[in-house]
This record gives C-alpha cells, sequence and structure tokens, in this order.
C-alpha cells in the first residue's frame, strides 16, 4: 500500500516530546524519519524530543543521520539548536 503523505512547504515543528514517546522510545527515530520526508526541500522541521532521553547529540541525532543514511533522505543539514524551557530538546533537521 502506498502512503500518500502532505509535504509542508514551510519550516514547522513537531512536538515528539509526550508520554507516547517516553514509553515507546524505539518510535521515536520512525517519526522523526516521518516528520523530515513529510518537509519540503529548502525547509526545516524541528523535532523536540523529551528531555529524558538526555542532549540529542549523545544519541538521538547520531541515530537520526544514520537512519537518514541508510534510507537515502537528503538533508542540507542536522543541527542541535537548544534545550527548551520545558525540558525536552530541539534538533532542527534542514532539507
Amino acid at each position: 500500500m502506498e502512503v500518500i503523505r502532505k509535504i509542508k512547504a514551510n519550516d514547522w515543528s513537531i512536538n515528539l516530546e509526550d508520554d507516547y514517546y517516553e514509553q515507546n522510545p524505539l518510535e521515536l527515530i520512525p517519526a522523526a524519519l516521518d516528520a523530515v520526508k513529510s518537509t519540503a526541500s529548502g525547509y526545516y522541521v524541528n523535532l523536540i524530543t523529551p528531555g529524558c532521553f538526555g542532549n540529542p547529540l549523545d544519541d538521538f541525532i547520531p541515530k537520526l543521520m544514520s537512519r537518514l543514511s541508510e534510507e537515502r533522505i537528503a538533508v542540507r543539514e542536522v543541527r542541535y539548536v537548544d534545550e527548551c524551557g520545558c525540558g525536552g530538546h530541539v534538533t532542527r533537521v534542514f532539507r
């Protein structure tokens, strides 16, 4: 079955910082990949991840970059932005 995805032709954010991802950490990377795939070339998506997973530079970003490469999803840059006021972390992926 083919998945039809609406491509966002603007900069946007997705909140992956909720109880579901804290309880199902293996779902975090697939959700992030889906968000990146849904972002048009020339734009970025902010991926907000739970603070309980720590700094994204330590685990999330390396895993995300590996999967992006494996799936041949073209990106210009993956950048850690900062910790949010709520304790989560923002990673920005430029398409």
